[in-house]
């Protein structure tokens, strides 16, 4: 895990002294182990990397790295776990000229051999990397399947320019900060601004699973597929497991493939352990990493004094049934408070995913001990595990055969319970008598079964799920990217809920999930790994179809087969509480000085939304159970706007 920058110019416009050097700089925390920085002056071109060593310590693993032939140099952000399999594969067809053990070096070696897209259908990991061809005069720049790893692109006039982060590139002197409405539009409506854009119009980030090819004087590009995971869930379906005796197949099929990620991803040279949680996803990962480990595990969690949110007693549970080393520390409300402040300046662009607090924490517990951490990210997504997934198993058949006005009807009479207050005062009454843990956000997921029902078809039942802002702005959540999403999913045989899986697979992985994890850890230079995100993984759960991955009404009943390997069901049994903060009474607590301030610097900036913002306010402060995601977007981006007004940039 590394900080990649660099920069392509225009035939006859020099290299800006000192850029590359900036811009590499400003990824430190991505790599802090070295530093280093190639430039070729006559062909315009600058790579410059930052380091945290993982594989190969010694300085032949050190970035840009020169292929033996001279022909290309790398940088490369990431891991490719199979890197061992395919140096073998290469030495087969006589290369032997290796310097080192790196990954990298097998990568590069790999392009040189086969080529870009061969060797990118090889490699399995997670990386962003650029490879500058010296002989062609060409740049390659490519992106891992899922987007586990950034890769921002901006033209600047005079060249092209490339970062892991958009505060590198806004270091270049060109940059131009002309904000994207648009982009900013769908931030606010679901908390992170969904790929290819960000929040300026000159620069976008490379589509996961993509790559492209640039040469001086190209300022726009057109990426290349090499892989999708919505072609590769569509042919898996195709191919399916048609008998039960199919079905029991792939099952083992995923079990097997899944230690053998595991045991691929817990290669490293440095200290490694892993996110524990207590819950489905991080329990088979550590069990799995446990079963193929001489010694204990270290495994890492966070605790808080408030029950409906404490995870840490079933963590505790599951690391001393598996035996792992295991490390918990207890964090008040006010750590995360305390994060507030910085929370623009860790995720330089604006997010709203409030559990990038928690996360943080998390992070920074674990690379006190540890430089990589496996984590249980995307096992909501493969394996059927949002309250969205269940519902939409159920709802597809109610909504296909209830009458719409009877459904809106119904709809309109869950929201009305809510609007009332009458979920809020259940909330309270179960809170005292006990039962918090088992209706936390009660309020909340009534209100999103209440928009629900209300919808057209299918795919506005998912974006009534995901948008956070109630609708006030008026904004299509993914705008004009909407009808390549629905061309996505124009799939035979897909239902509701596989259509949700893919859905989010493609948006809400990706934006959210993945962003939130990897700016959080390279903030403290920790790697994260995750093994769910395993292509071979991925098509092997798409042949079954979500009635089997939900089987029984069970969110990701596969995974909690396999854990009951492992682990006793009892540790595992427990309503899906997610990993966040109470951010509600926050802003109506001790923050609400600080949202009062960036709502009216916010309404002063964006008149257009002014009203939006307002209404938000009032509604969090009458106990909306949803009103808390508009305002804290809101403030979010306000803060990151503050940021970057404070050195000179007009947003």
């Amino acid at each position: 895990m590394c900080g990649i920058a660099g920069l392509l110019m225009m035939p006859g416009r020099p290299l800006p002294e000192g850029v590359a050097e900036r811009m590499t700089d400003a990824l430190t925390r991505r790599g802090p182990d070295a530093r280093g920085v190639f430039s070729d002056a006559e062909a315009g071109v600058a790579l410059g990397h930052r380091r945290l060593a993982i594989v190969d310590l010694t300085p032949t693993g050190a970035q840009p790295m020169t292929s033996a032939s001279g022909r290309h140099v790398m940088v490369l952000n990431g891991e490719i776990y199979n890197f061992r399999d395919l140096r073998r594969a290469l030495e087969a067809e006589g290369v032997r000229d290796w310097r080192g053990t790196s990954d990298t070096e097998v990568l590069l070696n790999g392009i040189e051999c086969w080529g870009l897209e061969a060797t990118l259908r090889r490699a399995e990991g997670m990386f962003a990397f650029a490879v500058f061809d010296r002989k062609e005069r060409r740049l390659m720049l490519a992106r891992d399947r899922f987007g586990e790893k950034p890769l921002f692109v901006a033209d600047l006039g005079e060249g092209i320019a490339f970062a892991s982060q958009l505060s590198a590139i806004m270091r270049h002197p060109g940059f131009a900060a002309e904000t994207d409405e648009a982009a900013i539009d769908q931030f606010l409506t679901l908390s992170y601004i969904p790929e290819p854009k960000t929040p300026f119009r000159s620069v976008s980030k490379l589509p996961a699973g993509s790559y492209a090819i640039l040469t001086p004087g190209e300022r726009t590009f057109e990426p290349q597929t090499y892989w999708s995971a919505a072609e590769a869930a569509r042919s898996a379906h195709r191919l399916g497991a048609r008998t039960p005796e199919a079905e029991r197949e792939v099952v083992a099929a995923i079990g097997a493939r899944l230690r053998t990620v595991i045991a691929n991803q817990m290669v490293a040279d440095v200290p490694l352990g892993a996110f524990l949680s207590g819950g489905i996803d991080s329990s088979l990962i550590v069990a799995l990493m446990q079963a193929q480990s001489a010694r204990p595990v270290k495994t890492f969690t966070i605790g808080f004094e408030d029950e409906a949110y404490n995870e840490a007693p079933f963590a505790r549970a599951v690391a001393a049934h598996l035996r792992t080393d295991h490390t918990e520390v207890m964090v008040t409300w006010q750590d995360a408070l305390d994060l507030v402040d910085g929370i623009a300046d860790t995720y330089d662009e604006p997010f709203g995913d409030s559990s990038q607090l928690p996360t943080c924490l998390v992070s920074k517990v674990a690379r006190q001990q540890v430089t990589v951490a496996l984590s249980g990210d995307a096992g909501d997504e493969v394996f059927g595990g949002y309250n969205r997934h269940k519902i939409a198993l159920s709802f597809g058949r109610l909504f296909a055969t209830l009458p719409p006005p009877l459904r809106k009807g119904l709809g309109g009479v869950i929201g009305g319970a809510v609007s009332s207050g009458l979920m809020a005062g259940l909330e309270r009454a179960m809170g005292a008598a006990g039962a918090a843990r088992h209706i936390k956000l009660l309020g909340e997921k009534a209100s999103k079964l209440a928009s629900a029902l209300r919808c057209g078809d299918g795919l506005d039942f998912y974006l009534s799920l995901v948008r956070r802002d109630d609708g006030l702005s008026g904004v299509a959540p993914f705008g004009g990217d909407l009808d390549g999403l629905a061309a996505a999913l124009a799939v035979d045989g897909f239902d509701l809920a596989e259509t949700m899986m893919l859905l989010d697979t493609l948006t809400y992985l990706p934006g959210d999930i993945l962003t939130k994890v990897d700016r959080a850890a390279m903030a403290v230079s920790l790697e994260t790994r995750a093994p769910y995100l395993d292509h071979t993984l991925y098509e092997l759960a798409w042949r079954l179809p979500a009635r089997k991955r939900m089987a029984g009404g069970r969110s990701k009943a596969i995974l909690r087969d396999l854990l009951d390997q492992h682990v006793p069901r009892a540790l595992i049994e427990r309503p899906k509480a997610g990993f966040g903060v109470p951010i509600s009474a926050w802003l109506r607590g001790p923050l609400k000085g600080w949202l009062t301030d960036l709502v009216a610097d916010f309404c002063a900036q964006t008149p257009r939304h002014a009203g939006m913002a307002r209404a938000a306010l009032a509604s969090l402060e009458a106990g909306s159970p949803t009103a808390h995601h508009l305002a804290w977007n809101i403030a979010m981006l306000q803060a990151w706007r503050r940021r970057w007004r404070s050195r000179n940039l007009a947003l």
